[in-house]
């Protein structure tokens, strides 16, 4: 009697592929270093937006801030009057 089986593949195949894959990445990555790349003219206007967006970033931290500590504090005041008249039943 005669085993059928189903075909298997080789094993092999995906090595190759992987090989084919690294290969190409290799070949990328050797252009883009062979190219100069100016990372002043880059990441110079972009370091510059944010150290000119920091001062705006405080004075809005500064003008929230006292809101954020009144409301707390209001907060607190309401919750203990509420508890002292929870214990008094009233």
């Amino acid at each position: 009697m005669q085993d059928i089986a189903s075909p298997k593949k080789p094993k092999s195949l995906w090595k190759l592929r992987v090989l084919a894959a690294s290969v190409s990445l290799m070949g990328l990555v050797m252009a883009a270093s062979a190219a100069t790349i100016d990372l002043n003219g880059t990441i110079g206007p972009i370091i510059d937006s944010i150290i000119d967006l920091i001062p705006s970033i405080v004075s809005l931290i500064v003008a929230i801030v006292p809101a954020v500590i009144t409301l707390a504090v209001v907060g607190f005041i309401v919750g203990f009057l509420d508890k002292i008249l929870q214990m008094l039943k009233l």
